[in-house]
C-alpha cells in the first residue's frame, strides 16, 4: 500500500523497529509480513494498512491503541 510514510504511526513504530537493533528480515518473519513491504515501511517509502501496523505492533512488543476525542480528518 502506498500512501503517506510519514504519518504519525508509521513514524513511531519505525522509531522503535530502528531502536530494536532488528534486521528488515527479522521484522518481516517475526511479524509475518512479507520481506519486500517490511523493507519499503523500514526505508520509509512505503505506508502501511492498520492491518501491518497491527501485526508490526505485536512483534515489536507494542501495543495498538486508538486516541479518544480526536475527530477524525
Amino acid at each position: 500500500m502506498r500512501g503517506n510514510p510519514g504519518n504519525e504511526l508509521a513514524s513511531a513504530i519505525r522509531a522503535v523497529f530502528r531502536e530494536s537493533g532488528w534486521s528488515i528480515k527479522r521484522l518481516a518473519t517475526e511479524s509475518g509480513i512479507a520481506y519486500a513491504s517490511a523493507f519499503g515501511f523500514a526505508k520509509g517509502t512505503r505506508d502501511i494498512s492498520t492491518g501491518v501496523a497491527s501485526r508490526l505492533c505485536k512483534a515489536l512488543g507494542l501495543q495498538l491503541t486508538t486516541r479518544k476525542g480526536r475527530k477524525p480528518k
